[in-house]
C-alpha cells in the first residue's frame, strides 16, 4: 500500500518587532498561508484549522502578552473538539509575559512541556533583563483531554536565540481520505 499525499504543514514564529508569524499548509503552487490578520508585537496568536480541510481557517484569537495568565474567552469551544486542528504562536512575546496560572496549565493539557518550560525558566531566573523576548509555538489536533482520554500528539518548539521553527506534514486518514492528522514527517516535491 502507498503512502497517502501529505500536505507540508509549517508554521514560523516571531522574534523581531514588527515579524508575525506564519502558517503554510501545502507546498507551493498549491499552498495556503495564514497569517493573524491585525498582528501586533508581544501577542499570542491562536490559529484553529479545520481538520477535514485545513486550508481552511475556522477561528482566530489574538492574545496580548499582558493576559498571559488567563485562558482566552471561547477557545475551549474550539479547543475540546476533535475535528479542528490548532497552532498557538507567540509574536515578539516579550519574557515576562510567558504563560502564567491558568494558560500555562491550559497550555500544558493540550500538549506543552520542555520547551515551555525552558522559557518559563528563562522568565523566571533571569527576567527580561538578560533575553527580553522569546518565540513559542504549540500545534496538535483539538479534542477532549483528561478523564481517560488518549490525546493525539501536540508538538512545540522554543527559542529566546531564533525565531521557532516547525516543518511537519499534514496526513490524511488511511484511505487517503479528510481528517487530516499532523505527522512528524517531512513532504516536499523532487524535480
Amino acid at each position: 500500500m502507498s503512502m497517502p499525499n501529505m500536505m507540508a504543514y509549517t508554521i514560523l514564529g516571531s522574534l523581531y518587532p514588527g515579524a508575525y508569524p506564519l502558517v503554510y499548509v501545502g507546498q507551493s503552487g498549491s499552498q495556503t498561508n495564514f497569517a493573524p490578520s491585525t498582528p501586533a508585537d508581544d501577542t499570542y496568536w491562536i490559529l484553529i484549522l479545520d481538520r477535514n480541510n485545513p486550508k481552511t481557517k475556522v477561528k482566530e484569537f489574538i492574545i496580548p502578552g499582558s493576559q498571559n495568565s488567563t485562558v482566552p474567552a471561547g477557545l475551549d469551544a474550539y479547543m475540546s473538539n476533535p475535528q479542528y486542528l490548532f497552532a498557538i504562536v507567540t509574536q515578539y512575546l516579550n519574557t515576562l509575559h510567558v504563560p502564567q496560572g491558568d494558560w500555562y496549565d491550559y497550555l500544558v493539557k493540550y500538549g506543552a512541556g520542555r520547551e515551555l518550560q525552558r522559557l518559563e525558566q528563562i522568565n523566571s531566573v533571569l527576567s527580561c533583563g538578560y533575553f527580553g523576548h522569546v518565540s513559542y509555538l504549540l500545534t496538535g489536533q483539538c479534542g477532549p483531554r483528561g478523564a481517560g482520554n488518549y490525546p493525539p500528539p501536540s508538538y512545540e518548539a522554543g527559542s529566546f536565540q531564533n525565531m521557532v521553527t516547525l516543518l511537519m506534514s499534514l496526513m490524511p486518514g488511511p484511505n487517503g481520505q479528510p481528517p487530516y492528522s499532523i505527522c512528524d514527517s517531512n513532504t516536499f516535491r523532487t524535480r
